[in-house]
């Protein structure tokens, strides 16, 4: 070959080298970041999170285009950074948070701008992290279903049609995400799988702003649900019924309206306004408005929940002509400044009224300052705005909201009870009050206390804090005037609070009067005790101790007492003879001696001497008396009558201690006892062995020292001459000695790896298991190995199980993994390492993955992307294109030297 035509090719070669990078390698992503970041993986303690990039322009962004930073937001706005790896592991601090994750552009990416994107509050367990992201869901599509309806309502008939479309596109292209989630969810190496969560600081996709200026009835067209309908390309369509009845000249009667006004009462401006009061708002009164239907078909309100002021909820359909009257009220708490809302109550047909309502509150005045008082450096209050209903953020838009709206109300504000006389012994009206959670969850509610009244369940019970009611229902409460009200007028004001909000409450007032009663005669004397016995007396006993007896003038008149007398008693003398109202005298009765064996019954008569000389019963005190024949009586007993020295290990060195065994001698007469014996138990020597009546005596049990394993149990006997005996159970255990469970390393093992191999595209997952893992019941001197660490090219540690892991290699060849153990010994109460490990190994190989041809994925406009699919090769491409600069001069200079030469 001619040195001129080697050098050609030569060239050639080098240029076609110098065009691989061109057509391999492919440019790295550059531009405005834009779309919606996600954070892929449940809220839950112990879940890892990471970034995914989904709804991310540009689309072919990576981590490694990426700083991370993960904060924990502990306030409304105080964000604390928790890491800034790729990924992060939730951890028992963040319970109770929400996690942000700041996403900038690495130095020299050509990207500009940040991502951001924040989990809902995180749960204990993966369960309750998924029924917190449901509710999320269900409060973000009923938002969404309310804002669409009411869309409706207030636009056009075009209008209407452009954004049923809108909303229909926007569900489907939800509904194409959500089944892409799992079906497009990739992982990295070693990360867990999870859910993906949206950032719920974004606004929720077609969902209309409502607004209430500038809105035309006169021009507003309503159609029914029945009304709209869809055709095959989506497009929104009437039925005609509305041009029909024009046409055949129907009368507006017949036509369906929905009109509404609302009147302020005693207001000529439409205005609530409370003017200017302290900052305690418990007195201020409740004004009323009027709403009337001006339509021909029934509204349907919904509840309502301003800001600042408490308004009552239109519970009932308002029929067509009629009005209701509703109180509004400045809500407890409010700080001092001045507050001006604008009050709309909104039905379910799209009818809005409003009306303005206004209060200023002032501070409490400081006696102490009154003197040189200056003007306060730091600016007053600004009026809060009253925020728009449709400017709120659902649930699903704003995870901070971790309190739904609460609302409470009574069915009445007053409990007015009919008059009662001083001294009543039972309330004589019990009233109900009815109390309706018209809020937007489940309120628990705080029973309110007072001094005068008592608040009880339907039922009579008494009523207790922490009742909970479920949106929309109720729950009746009886309330009814305590006793021992004396003379006098009583009102109290029984406030039931939410506690979770005490700002969240509704209030009755209960009023009652007791008057004075009428005094009436009331002679009575009351005894205590008013019967008395005596049963266990033996014939020739001696007096026993005599029973006072207290009587006590419980009548409102004065009582001149006679002193009683009794047959088989003696009745000592009263201490007092006279007894105003409410005074007391005793006298005391014991049986009189010698009785005989016998039941003898008295009968102690408490009398008085009336005006007239007669002789009135006051009370009657009944006595008894009981003489029995002497009998002998042998009768022995045992403290403790069982004994349990627990349990000893085998070759125990000492037995345990002895415990003490008391005997009494519980008959009336004389007894002789025998020294007990017995045949695993040591017994001690009696302490005494003529017992009289009443007295004891003790002596001690062990058991026996080296009693083989086993459970000995024994009832050692007491007896005597009389044959009448007493025994004691004891029990002891011996436990035979236990053997320590030594694992052997070689059950040291690694499972899930194929010998069939993998390829580059494989993600191999593995499980190591360390020989004796499965001890639950340790005992001291045990022996386990646990997994410590892997490695294949980089050395990965566990913290806890489950000890398994995940990887990937891009790169054909044959592997080693390798597992190592750490040996573990337990002392008796935990698990410590020794210092010694043990390794195992297991070899496995990747080829290379077939390359696959991708087909394009249409972009959301329709738009083909034009950028190059990045490989995430790195390699430096600067010697490929000197290479062929070479090539080129190369190739440019031969031609030139052809060209001179011809």
């Amino acid at each position: 070959m001619e040195r001129k035509r080697f050098l050609a090719v030569v060239m050639t070669v080098m240029m076609v080298i110098s065009m691989i990078p061109s057509m391999v390698f492919a440019a790295a992503p550059s531009g405005e970041l834009g779309g919606k970041l996600k954070i892929k993986g449940l809220a839950a303690v112990g879940v890892v999170l990471s970034a995914d990039y989904a709804k991310v322009t540009p689309e072919e962004v990576t981590d490694e285009d990426f700083t991370f930073s993960w904060s924990r937001q502990t306030g409304e706005k105080e964000l604390t950074q928790v890491g800034t790896e790729k990924t992060y592991t939730i951890t028992q601090d963040d319970l109770g948070c929400r996690l942000v994750l700041d996403l900038t552009p690495v130095d020299g990416s050509g990207l500009t701008g940040t991502l951001t994107a924040k989990t809902l509050e995180v749960a204990a367990t993966e369960e309750e992290a998924k029924a917190v992201e449901q509710e999320a869901e269900d409060a973000q599509q009923t938002e969404t279903a309310d804002g669409t309806e009411n869309a409706q309502l207030e636009e056009t008939a075009d209008g209407t049609e452009d954004a049923q479309l809108e909303e229909t596109a926007d569900n489907a292209e939800g509904s194409q995400d959500s089944e892409n989630q799992d079906v497009d969810r990739t992982e990295d190496v070693q990360q867990n799988a999870g859910n993906e969560q949206e950032d719920e600081s974004q606004n929720t996709k077609g969902q209309p702003e409502e607004t209430t200026e500038g809105t035309d009835d006169s021009q507003m067209k309503i159609y029914t649900e029945d009304q709209l309908q869809v055709d095959e390309n989506g497009n929104v369509q009437t039925d005609g019924s509305e041009k029909d009845g024009q046409a055949a000249g129907e009368d507006d009667k017949d036509k369906k309206t929905y009109e509404a006004t609302v009147t302020v009462e005693d207001s000529e401006d439409q205005i609530c306004d409370f003017g200017t009061v302290k900052s305690d708002l418990e007195d201020v009164e409740a004004q009323y408005v009027q709403i009337t239907n001006t339509g021909n078909e029934s509204l349907n309100f919904q509840e309502i929940s301003p800001e600042h002021f408490m308004a009552q909820d239109i519970i009932e359909p308002l029929s067509a002509g009629e009005s209701v009257s509703v109180w509004i009220q400045p809500r407890e708490g409010l700080e001092p400044g001045e507050y001006d809302d604008m009050i709309t109550y909104r039905t379910e047909e799209g009818i809005e009224v409003s009306f303005e309502a206004k209060i200023a509150v002032e501070g409490e005045d400081d006696s102490s300052d009154d003197e040189d008082l200056k003007p306060s450096d730091e600016p007053s209050a600004e009026p809060t705005e009253t925020p728009d209903d449709s400017e709120a953020p659902s649930a699903g838009d704003n995870a901070d909201a971790s309190l739904e709206a609460q609302s409470l109300e009574v069915n009445t504000g007053s409990l007015n009870f009919s008059d009662i006389e001083e001294n009543y012994t039972q309330a004589n009206e019990t009233l109900s009050v009815t109390v309706i959670n018209t809020g937007d969850g489940i309120i628990t509610l705080k029973i309110p206390k007072s001094d005068y009244f008592e608040v009880m369940n339907e039922d009579g019970s008494e009523a207790v804090s922490g009742i909970q009611i479920a949106k929309g229902d109720s729950l009746m409460f009886m309330v009814q005037p305590k006793t021992g009200l004396t003379k006098g007028d009583y009102s109290d004001t029984l406030i039931f609070e939410s506690e979770e909000d005490s700002e969240v409450a509704a209030q009755v007032t209960a009023e009652v009067s007791v008057k004075e009663a009428e005094q009436e005669q009331i002679t009575a004397v009351q005894a205590d005790p008013e019967s008395f016995s005596y049963d266990d007396l033996k014939e020739g006993y001696d007096t026993p101790e005599a029973t006072t007896i207290t009587l006590t003038n419980t009548g409102n008149t004065t009582v001149s007492l006679m002193q009683p007398y009794a047959e088989y008693f003696d009745i000592g003398e009263l201490s007092a003879s006279v007894l105003e109202p409410g005074d007391s005298a005793a006298f005391t009765a014991v049986p009189v001696t010698g009785l005989k064996v016998g039941n003898y019954l008295d009968s102690i008569q408490i009398a008085q001497t009336s005006s007239e000389g007669q002789e009135d019963v006051l009370t009657t005190i009944k006595a008894s008396a009981t003489v029995s024949e002497v009998k002998k009586i042998y009768k022995l007993s045992v403290t403790p009558e069982e004994l349990n020295f627990g349990k000893a290990k085998e070759g125990y060195s000492e037995a345990p201690e002895a415990q003490k065994v008391t005997v009494t001698n519980e008959g009336n007469t004389n007894v002789t006892l025998n020294a007990p014996s017995g045949k695993n138990f040591k017994i001690g020597k009696l302490s005494a062995t003529e017992l009289a009546p009443g007295e004891s005596c003790t002596f001690k049990i062990r058991p026996k020292a080296g009693l083989k394993a086993g459970s000995y149990t024994e009832s050692v006997v007491i007896d005597n001459e009389q044959q009448i005996s007493a025994e004691v159970k004891v029990q002891f255990t011996v436990k035979a000695a236990r053997k320590a469970k030594i694992a052997d390393p070689a059950d040291n093992k690694i499972t899930g790896i194929s010998s069939d191999g993998y390829t580059t595209q494989s993600k191999i997952t593995f499980t190591a298991v360390g020989a004796g893992m499965d001890n639950e019941s340790p005992g001291k001197g045990d022996v386990r190995y646990v997994p410590y660490n892997w490695k294949v090219i980089n050395t990965n540690s566990w913290s806890s199980a489950p000890y398994t892991a995940a990887f990937g290699i891009t790169k054909a060849g044959t592997y080693t993994l390798t597992v190592t153990f750490d040996r573990q010994k337990y002392n008796g109460s935990e698990w410590e390492n020794t210092g010694e490990q043990d390794t195992k190994q297991v070899n496995f190989s990747i080829t290379q993955a077939q390359t696959v041809t991708a087909t394009p994925t249409p972009q959301p406009n329709g738009a083909t992307a034009k950028s190059a699919v990045k490989t995430g090769d790195t390699t430096n491409i600067t010697p490929f294109v000197i290479i062929l600069a070479i090539a080129a001069g190369c190739i440019v200079g031969v031609v030139v030297y052809k060209r001179r030469k011809k």
